[in-house]
C-alpha cells in the first residue's frame, strides 16, 4: 500500500518547475499537451486562459477514470519531463485526492473578470514549505470561485501543507470540535478568510499528530466514502520484528504496513482477528511508543483462505509521534497481540501526545464518555472502547446469536476486552479442555448478575408496547374495599435498567433484547430512539439529552454505561421493514452457520461436511439468511436415541420441522436439501381412486416422511448420502 501516496512527488514536482519558470512555460507546455490529447476548455481563452490552479483542476479532472487518467498524465510526465515515479494510472487507489465531477466548471474565470497575475501570484507562495499567502490575494480569488475549490486546488499543489475543505472529506471534522461544514465555509468567506482557513488546518493537523496532510485526507475521504469504519478494538505491535534489536520503523512508516517475521509463530489468533478498521499501537520495546494507525487490510486473512506466511497489515497513520510511554514497569507484551485497557492500551493513553487519537477514535466509534485517563482505577465494570454500546447480533436460526449475547454482557460488565471474548468463544466453541465448565461458569456468572439487576433480558414480540418497555399506567387490585380496581404507573424494564444504571454510574449495565426485529421499533422506543445515540447519552458532555416521559412528566435521559444487545434472527421475514432509525443507531455483528464448532465423526458421519451441504444447497433454494445454524449439531454425540444427542433425534425434531418452515412444507425441495436420502418417501397417485380422472395429474408425486421406527433415521448410510457427490433415490412405491 505504499503507492497510495506516490502521486504526492508527482504533483510537488510538476508545481514546483511551473513556479520556477515564467508564465509562458506553463502555457507552451499546456499547449503541447493538448495538442498530445488534452482539453480544448482549458484553451477557451487564448494563452492567458491557461493560469496554474485550473491546470491542476484539469489534471485533478482526468483521475476520476483509468482511459482518461493515463492518457493525461503520461502526457504530463512526458511534456513537463517529471522525473518522480507516477503511480499506475490503472489503480484507482493510488489516486485518492479531490477530483471535479464531470460537469465541474474546471476553468478558475470567466474572460471579462480573469486577473491572472492574482493566480499566478497565489500559486508562487502556495508551492513553498510555509506558505504565506496575501488575506487579501485568498480573500479576492474567492470573489471568482468557492472555497471547495480553492482549497481542493490548493492541496493538490502543496499536499504538505494544506488541506481541501469539502463536502468529501468533512465527515469527521464535527467530531473534532469543528462547526458545520456550512459554517467553516461562511467564515472563511469573511474578511478574514484566510485565516480562518489556517485555523481549521491547524485544528485538523492537532488532531492527527506527526502525520501529513495528505495522510489526513485519505483518512478522512475513506472514513466519509465508508470505507474504512473505525471499530474499538485494538492491537499492539513491536517494531523489533525478528527479535535481533533492530528497529524496523522506518519500514513501517514508508511502506504504510507492520509486520512480523512469518518464521515467528504464537500469534495467529490475533492476526486472524485483526480486521479493517481495528487500531495498531506501534511500540519499540516497552518505553517508546512509536505510532497509531488503522488497520486498511489484512494480508493474513485473505478472502481465499489463511495466508500463514504473510502477517502483513496495511494501515493509515493517525499518529507519528515518538514519545516516552507513560508506564515502564509493565509486563512483557508479545509482538504482536491485541490489547485491553488494563495492557498496552492504557500506557498509549496515558502518554502525552496520543490523547489527540483517542478523542477521534471515541468520536467516531461513539464511545465519547470513555476517554478518561483514570482508567486502571475504575472499577472491573467501566471496560472502554472494546464494545459498542448498541450492537445487533443477527443471523439465521442456530447460529449462537443468544449465547453470545449472553457471553458479551458478562464481558462487558466484568471488564473483558474484545479481543479477549474473541479467544474465550472461540475456545468454548472449538471444544478445547474444559468448555463445559467455561459455558457454566459464564452462565452462572450471567445468572447472578441477572439477579443482582446488572443485566436485563427481555424478548420483544407483537404485542410489546412502550408501556411494557419505558413506563405505562397499569390497572391493579385496590387496597380500597370500596374499589374493585385502582391505576398506578409502571416503570418498564429498559425504565429500570436505566435508572438504576445512572444512580450506579461506576458500574456498567446490560440490556438484552432477544429477538428485537419481531417488535414495532417505532412504538415500542418512541422518542426515546434518539436518546440511545452515544452522543445523546447522559454523561456524554457533548450533546447530551432527556426527553419528559409522558406518563409521569419525569425527565428521562439514557446514561453512557448502559450499553444494549440486540438479537435478530434473519430467517423471520419481519426483517424486511426494519426501522431505519434503528438501524443507523446499531452497529449490526453477523452471525453466521460455522460448521468448524461441530463434530467430524458421529459413528462415522461428518457432521461438518453434513451441515455444509445442506446449507450450500439451501442458499441456491431459498437465500443466505435462512440457513441451519451449527448449534442445531453442537451436542449431538451419537446417531441413535433421543435428545439433543441423537443425531436422529435432531433431525426429526429440529431440522426437518426447520426445512418445513423455511420451503413451506414444498416436500420436493426438501428432499433436495437432503440430497434425496431417502429420509423421504416419493408415492405416485393411484389413479383408481377416482371414477373420473380426468381432472387428476397422474404425474404428480406425493411426498411423506418417513415413520420415527424406520431404520433409515438410524443409518449412517442415510446421513452420508447427504453430503455425498451425486444424487441419492428417494425410494417411491407406485
Amino acid at each position: 500500500m505504499k503507492e497510495i501516496y506516490d502521486w504526492v512527488p508527482w504533483f510537488q514536482e510538476l508545481a514546483r518547475k511551473i513556479a520556477e519558470e515564467d508564465e509562458t512555460y506553463l502555457i507552451q507546455k499546456a499547449k503541447n499537451q493538448v495538442e498530445r490529447g488534452g482539453d480544448p476548455p482549458l484553451l477557451k481563452y487564448g494563452d492567458e486562459g491557461i493560469d496554474p490552479f485550473s491546470f491542476f483542476y484539469f489534471l485533478a479532472s482526468k483521475a476520476r477514470d483509468k482511459q482518461p487518467r493515463k492518457r493525461v498524465y503520461n502526457s504530463v510526465s512526458s511534456v513537463f519531463e517529471i522525473e518522480s515515479r507516477l503511480p499506475d494510472t490503472d489503480i484507482d487507489d493510488y489516486y485518492i485526492f479531490p477530483t471535479p465531477q464531470s460537469n465541474a466548471h474546471l476553468l478558475f474565470h470567466e474572460r471579462e473578470n480573469f486577473t491572472p497575475d492574482l493566480l499566478w501570484r497565489l500559486f508562487r507562495e502556495a508551492v513553498k514549505d510555509k506558505p504565506n499567502i496575501g488575506s487579501d490575494d485568498f480573500k479576492n480569488a474567492l470573489k471568482y470561485i468557492g472555497v471547495p475549490k480553492l482549497t481542493q486546488t490548493l492541496f493538490l499543489i502543496n499536499p504538505k501543507y494544506f488541506l481541501p475543505v469539502d463536502d468529501r472529506t468533512y465527515y469527521s471534522v464535527e467530531t473534532l470540535g469543528l462547526p458545520p461544514l456550512s459554517e467553516i465555509v461562511n467564515k472563511i468567506n469573511k474578511d478574514d478568510g484566510y485565516e480562518e482557513y489556517k485555523s481549521v488546518l491547524k485544528k485538523l493537523k492537532k488532531a492527527f499528530p506527526g502525520c501529513e496532510p495528505y495522510e489526513i485526507n485519505m483518512f478522512l475521504y475513506l472514513q466519509k466514502s465508508g470505507e474504512i469504519k473505525v471499530s474499538d478494538n485494538f492491537f499492539q505491535i513491536s517494531t523489533n520484528v525478528d527479535n535481533d534489536g533492530k528497529d524496523h520503523w522506518n519500514d513501517f512508516e514508508k511502506n504504510n504496513k507492520v509486520y512480523t517475521n512469518p518464521g515467528h509463530g504464537g500469534y495467529d489468533a490475533a492476526w486472524r482477528d485483526c480486521k479493517p478498521g481495528d487500531i495498531i499501537l506501534v511500540r519499540t520495546r516497552m518505553k517508546k511508543g512509536r505510532a497509531i494507525g488503522i488497520v486498511k487490510k489484512n494480508n493474513y486473512d485473505e478472502s481465499e483462505g489463511l495466508n500463514v506466511n504473510s502477517r502483513i497489515l496495511h494501515v493509515l497513520w493517525i499518529n507519528k509521534l515518538e514519545r516516552e510511554l507513560s508506564q515502564h514497569s509493565m509486563r512483557q507484551q508479545s509482538g504482536f497481540s491485541g490489547t485491553s485497557p488494563k495492557g498496552m492500551y492504557s500506557v498509549f493513553q496515558k502518554t502525552d501526545g496520543y490523547k489527540p487519537s483517542f478523542d477521534l477514535i471515541n468520536s467516531l466509534t461513539g464511545n465519547l464518555t470513555k476517554n478518561k485517563s483514570d482508567l486502571d482505577d475504575q472499577q472491573s465494570g467501566a471496560d472502554t472502547m472494546t464494545h459498542p454500546l448498541n450492537q445487533i447480533l443477527y443471523g439465521p436460526p442456530g447460529t449462537g446469536k443468544t449465547w453470545n449475547a449472553v457471553n458479551r454482557a458478562v464481558a462487558i460488565i466484568d471488564g473483558k476486552s474484545g479481543n479477549d471474548l474473541k479467544e474465550e468463544i472461540r475456545k468454548i466453541n472449538e471444544g478445547e479442555s474444559l468448555a463445559d465448565f467455561e459455558r457454566d461458569k459464564i452462565k452462572e456468572r450471567f445468572d447472578k448478575l441477572t439477579e443482582e439487576g446488572q443485566i436485563e433480558m427481555v424478548t420483544f414480540h407483537q404485542n410489546f408496547t412502550y408501556e411494557d418497555f419505558i413506563e405505562g399506567i397499569r390497572p391493579v387490585l385496590a387496597s380500597d374495599e370500596r374499589k374493585d380496581i385502582e391505576y398506578k404507573l409502571h416503570k418498564g424494564v429498559f425504565r429500570e435498567i436505566a435508572d438504576q444504571a445512572r444512580e450506579d454510574s461506576k458500574q456498567n449495565y446490560v440490556l438484552i433484547i432477544d429477538e428485537i426485529n419481531r417488535g414495532n421499533i417505532a412504538k415500542i422506543f418512541s422518542e426515546l430512539i434518539t436518546l440511545i445515540e452515544p452522543s445523546k447519552r447522559i454523561g456524554s458532555k457533548k450533546d447530551e439529552t432527556t426527553v419528559t416521559l409522558p406518563y409521569s412528566q419525569d425527565s428521562f435521559g439514557i446514561p453512557d454505561n448502559l450499553y444494549i444487545i440486540g438479537t435478530m434472527n434473519t430467517a423471520d421475514r419481519s426483517i424486511a421493514p426494519l426501522d431505519t432509525a434503528l438501524r443507523r443507531r446499531f452497529d449490526f455483528i453477523e452471525m453466521m452457520p460455522d460448521s468448524k464448532h461441530v463434530s467430524d465423526n458421529i459413528d462415522d458421519v461428518d457432521c461438518q461436511k453434513l451441515l455444509n451441504a445442506m446449507n450450500d444447497r439451501i442458499r441456491l433454494l431459498l437465500d443466505r439468511e435462512r440457513q441451519i445454524g451449527h448449534t442445531y449439531f453442537m451436542n449431538v454425540k451419537r446417531i441413535k436415541g433421543n435428545g439433543e444427542e441423537s443425531l436422529a433425534a435432531t433431525f426429526k425434531n429440529k431440522i426437518i420441522p426447520l426445512l418445513q418452515e423455511y420451503f413451506y412444507d414444498n416436500w420436493e425441495k426438501i428432499d433436495l436439501v437432503l440430497n434425496c436420502n431417502g429420509f423421504i418417501d416419493k408415492t405416485s397417485i393411484d389413479s383408481n381412486l377416482f371414477k373420473n380422472s380426468d381432472l387428476i395429474d397422474e404425474e404428480r408425486k406425493i411426498y411423506e416422511l418417513l415413520p420415527d421406527d424406520d431404520g433409515k433415521w438410524e443409518d449412517p448410510n442415510s446421513y452420508q448420502a447427504i453430503y455425498e457427490k451425486g444424487q441419492g433415490e428417494t425410494s417411491e412405491a407406485g
